[in-house]
């Protein structure tokens, strides 16, 4: 049964998938010689399927739901063209419609009948899971919500044919493998590949207090980015605890339900910048490499990278991917006097100051973001504090505010925050 899927092969890589298949290919044939190792096969199964439907908050037969997992997850030609929705007629459109009247069989096939051949006690043991009403985020329970719906279409399948088409409804609306599932990733550099970012901050556009002329230009920027409309690399650059990291993590939470994506690359992880877009470069979304708090000091060549990596080589840079950076220097290069004190040993000082300075001209659009003024950071102190239901006269929470921006970092949001949350704390 394993052996006769095509784009699906990947399946049989699939410990679980392997050893259920095996077990409806071989029912009604397990001697008594293979009958315990069988069923100690088929509960390893179970417990892993039990595991992965807890972790994703998905209810129901756990047999159907690990197939929708692997279904939902499988990048292979047939999903992706569905993703990019593109050609749909082909060779590998009739391979896909013998992969799913395999699958068909598997998903409705009745394992009551393997549990009691194999004396298990405890027929239905797969067939109605409830998983713990509450759950953590970082169990996975964002991409369960999605591949939950998957596993209920697949289960309302009447036929080889409807499987089908449950499956390419969903490639086309969500799409498939970990960017379908997910929004934010990371590079682990360590691993080489890009995964998943678990739970991402709960943070909008509308949290953020002030900065209205920024935040438009940022949205207008990734809205035309969404569309398909020429947009810039953006660079927001300012003073520290002002909302420049807050407001590119809450595009995010904004836009990827209409396909934006957000990969954090740290400085040191520059250099992978070309193996991330070959994995992504073909992908059905729209994706911003974010490098936050980014600056390079002298001895520091990654720049150089960097630049290269935006202006492009021989091959053009893909039109589904941006920079979105910040830091706190407008001009990414740390400049001492001492560079100018150099310049006589430099036959081409300003040339060389013009390398150095010149990797903030790859940005197309530059964000300024001020400390706010004591009247601006107050009104952020009172709107914060009514969101938390700090219930302290007006009098004393701008006194309050004032002494704390004194011993943490001036005005700014972010002593504004950990003010209010100071008080909400002790309540």
């Amino acid at each position: 049964m394993i052996r006769e899927l095509i784009p699906y092969r990947d399946f049989e890589r699939d410990e679980v998938f392997a050893c259920i298949s095996g077990l409806i290919k071989s029912a009604g044939q397990i001697d008594e010689s293979s009958l315990a190792e069988s069923a100690s096969w088929y509960c390893d199964c179970a417990a892993k399927m039990a595991a992965a439907a807890e972790r994703a908050g998905i209810a129901g037969n756990l047999w159907q739901t690990w197939l929708a997992m692997l279904v939902a997850e499988n990048e292979n030609p047939f999903s992706l063209a569905h993703e990019r929705r593109g050609p749909l007629c082909g060779t590998m459109r009739e391979f896909a419609m013998r992969d799913f009247e395999t699958l068909f069989d598997c998903l409705h096939y009745d394992l009551r009948s393997i549990e009691e051949e194999l004396r298990l006690g405890a027929a239905g043991l797969l067939d109605d899971f409830v998983p713990m009403t509450a759950g953590p985020v970082s169990f996975g329970r964002t991409a369960g919500a999605v591949i939950g719906e998957l596993a209920a279409a697949m289960a309302a399948a009447d036929s080889p044919a409807g499987l089908y088409e449950a499956a390419v409804s969903f490639y086309r609306e969500h799409g498939v493998g970990k960017f379908g599932l997910y929004g934010g990733f990371r590079w682990d550099a360590h691993a080489r590949e890009i995964v998943p970012a678990i739970p991402l901050e709960d943070i909008r556009l509308s949290d953020l207090i002030g900065y209205e002329e920024q935040k438009k230009a940022v949205v207008d920027n990734t809205t035309a980015f969404l569309d398909g409309r020429p947009a810039n690399n953006v660079l927001l650059y300012g003073e520290g605890g002002t909302g420049k990291s807050s407001t590119i993590k809450a595009l995010l939470n904004e836009y990827a339900p209409r396909g934006l994506r957000m990969i954090e690359v740290y400085k040191h992880q520059i250099n992978d910048l070309e193996t991330i877009l070959e994995e992504i470069k073909l992908r059905n979304y729209k994706f911003i490499l974010f490098m936050d708090d980014l600056s390079f000091e002298q001895f520091e060549v990654e720049y150089k990278f960097l630049k290269a990596f935006i202006e492009g080589g021989i091959e053009k840079r893909p039109d589904n991917v941006l920079i979105y950076a910040t830091s706190n220097r407008r001009h990414l290069m740390k400049e001492t006097w001492g560079d100018r004190l150099d310049k006589d040993d430099d036959m081409h000082e300003s040339e060389t100051m013009q390398e150095k300075m010149s990797l903030v001209d790859r940005f197309g659009l530059l964000i300024r973001y001020f400390s706010p003024e004591q009247k601006e950071y107050l009104h952020i102190v009172r709107s914060l504090a009514g969101e938390y239901g700090v219930e302290i006269s007006d009098e004393e929470l701008e006194l309050g505010a004032i002494r704390w921006e004194l011993k943490h970092g001036g005005f700014s949001g972010r002593s504004a925050r950990q003010y209010v949350e100071f008080l909400a704390g002790q309540k």
